[in-house]
């Protein structure tokens, strides 16, 4: 497990916020342990498209209690944060499962680009 404070610079504002990322073998229960996180403060945005893999998870996290999203967007996950921090300020804790999965997709977007055409860093 890493945490550690970060800053994120965004339109003029300054975020802090405690990062968790949890490493794990595939099949330990990283995923499956959100199941203890309380639903009505806390935002899944699915990466991967897997969802949770406990029973009734849908139940919990939908779009009609606004607390879930999937999308392998990384500056749609960036926009995610900066309007849960505005505007839900009930949540008080977003869970991005997984990183990977944005960084995966958005370097299959791009396989096309050459050269000087791609960044040099991922946007996460």
């Amino acid at each position: 497990m890493i945490m550690e404070n970060i800053f994120v610079w965004k339109k003029r504002r300054i975020y802090l916020s405690n990062v968790i990322g949890i490493m794990g073998a595939s099949g330990s229960g990283k995923t499956y342990s959100l199941r203890n996180l309380p639903a009505k403060e806390t935002f899944y945005i699915d990466c991967d498209g897997k969802g949770l893999n406990y029973k009734g998870w849908r139940n919990d996290y939908n779009s009609k209690n606004k607390n879930y999203i999937r999308t392998d967007d990384p500056n749609e996950v960036l926009k995610l944060l900066g309007d849960i921090d505005k505007n839900a300020t009930h949540i008080k804790t977003v869970v991005v499962d997984t990183v990977n999965g944005c960084m995966v997709a958005d370097e299959m977007r791009r396989m096309k680009e050459k050269g000087y055409q791609k960044p040099l860093v991922m946007p996460l």
